[in-house]
C-alpha cells in the first residue's frame, strides 16, 4: 500500500533535505507521523490510530521522566512504595492508556501482559520492524540496563523498604523499564524503517525523472 500523493511529496522532500544535510540526519517527521508510516496497512496500525485518538489527552499532559528521580531521596526522605508507583504511572500515563486501548494490558493492570494479543499485533508489522520488537534479547538487555541504572542512582532508599515494599517498588520499576524500552525501541526501529523507505522512494522518483517513464 503506497502513501497518498501528498505524503509521497513530503517524503521525497524529506529525503532531499536528509541527503543535503549529510548522513545521520533524522527523518523530518514527528514520532506520530513516523509511527503511522511504519504501521501503515497493518492491523496494529489501525488499532494504534484509534488508541492515539482516545489517549491524546493523556499524551499531552504526560510529564517526561528522569530515570534517576524515581528512587532518589529528597529533603523529605525516601519516597514510599506507593509514591513510586504513582510517580511511574504519572510519567507513563500516555503509554499505559495506549497499551490498554491496544488490549495489551487490562484496565487495572491485574493480569499483567496479554502476550497473545501482543504477538498477534507485532506479527502484523513489516518484518524489519517486528524482528527487533519481538527479539527478547534486545528488549531484555534494555530493561535490565534501565533497571540497573535506576537502582544504582537510588542511593540507600531501596534498602529501607520492607520485603513487601521492595516487591512493590521492583514491580513499578520493571513496569517503567519495560514500557520505556518498548517505546524507545519502537521509535528507533520505525525511524530506521521509514528512513530506508524514504531513501528508496526518493531515488526511485529521481531515477524516473532522470530516465523518463518506462517505455512500453
Amino acid at each position: 500500500e503506497h502513501p497518498p500523493l501528498k505524503m509521497r511529496s513530503i517524503i521525497v522532500l524529506c529525503a532531499a533535505i536528509a541527503v543535503a544535510a549529510g548522513e545521520g540526519y533524522g527523518v523530518c517527521m514527528d514520532p506520530m507521523e513516523v509511527g503511522y508510516l511504519c504501521t501503515l496497512g497493518t492491523s496494529m496500525g489501525a488499532k494504534m490510530m484509534e488508541a492515539a485518538h482516545e489517549c491524546s489527552g493523556d499524551m499531552h499532559t504526560q510529564q517526561a521522566a528522569d530515570h534517576r528521580s524515581l528512587l532518589r531521596s529528597t529533603e523529605n526522605g525516601c519516597p514510599s512504595p506507593r509514591e513510586i508507583k504513582q510517580e511511574v504511572k504519572r510519567h507513563l500515563q500516555g503509554e499505559i492508556c495506549v497499551l490498554r486501548q491496544l488490549g495489551w494490558v487490562d484496565n487495572y493492570w491485574r493480569t499483567g501482559w496479554n502476550n497473545e494479543t501482543i504477538l498477534e499485533d507485532l506479527s502484523s508489522l513489516p518484518g524489519e520492524v517486528s524482528y527487533f520488537l519481538m527479539d527478547e534479547s534486545i528488549m531484555g538487555e534494555c530493561v535490565d540496563d534501565t533497571m540497573e541504572y535506576i537502582y544504582s542512582s537510588s542511593g540507600d532508599c531501596f534498602g529501607t523498604y520492607s520485603e513487601n515494599g521492595q516487591a512493590k517498588v521492583a514491580d513499578a520499576i520493571e513496569l517503567y523499564a519495560r514500557v520505556t524500552c518498548f517505546s524507545s525501541t519502537f521509535e528507533q526501529v520505525c525511524e530506521d524503517y521509514v528512513r530506508n523507505k524514504v531513501y528508496y522512494m526518493f531515488y526511485s522518483e529521481l531515477q524516473e525523472s532522470t530516465n523518463g517513464p518506462p517505455k512500453k
